[in-house]
């Protein structure tokens, strides 16, 4: 039972060892992925992957195949990931969902017009709660690009294997994902 088609099939079928042997194949791949996604805190990434491994036993049955198993897991893992750096306050830096050179720029300006002022790390934690909240509210459709590509730095093929679609998909959904980005803090740039 070396391939993972038949681990999975014995795991369905109530085969506790097939599921622990498909762990530990998958986990330090998932792992490694997962690190800087999980802001590059080991204790953190292990907290993940064990909420990650129970999971994944409790959804075993709903697994389709569409994707290989570890994408899958990977998968799951980094949705709890997102949760737990969105609850520990610190998904996104400054800058990363913003990786164009206009919202570079535009956060540039923003900062050095303040950076003498008192009030600039206000204005500064302002603006990444705003950036957060915006990658936030993206569809669960562009959300996953966006972070694998700009905050990941994943390449588009690796972006395109771990969601199981296309390149070209890829960068459409990037390119829509960066344009609502773009218009959401363009309009909280020009408040009054």
């Amino acid at each position: 039972m070396s391939d993972d088609t038949e681990l999975i099939e014995a795991a369905k079928q109530g085969d506790n060892e097939a599921f622990d042997r498909l762990w530990a194949r998958h986990r330090d791949k998932v792992f490694r992925s997962l690190l800087r996604a999980c802001g590059g805190n080991p204790d953190t990434t292990h907290d993940v992957l064990q909420d990650a491994l129970l999971n994944a036993f409790k959804a075993l049955q709903q697994f389709r195949g569409d994707a290989n198993f570890a994408t899958w897991l990977y998968t799951i893992a980094r949705r709890l990931c997102i949760r737990a750096r969105r609850d520990l306050d610190r998904f996104y830096s400054l800058d990363d969902p913003l990786n164009t050179e206009e919202g570079q720029a535009i956060l540039r300006q923003l900062i050095d017009q303040h950076a003498q002022d008192p009030e600039a790390l206000v204005i500064e934690n302002d603006l990444r709660e705003r950036v957060q909240q915006a990658v936030a509210e993206l569809p669960d459709s562009l959300r996953p690009v966006l972070v694998l590509r700009d905050i990941e730095e994943l390449s588009t093929e690796e972006t395109a294997q771990r969601l199981g679609i296309t390149q070209a998909a890829v960068k459409a959904r990037l390119h829509r994902a960066r344009e609502l980005l773009r218009q959401k803090l363009e309009a909280y740039l020009h408040e009054p």
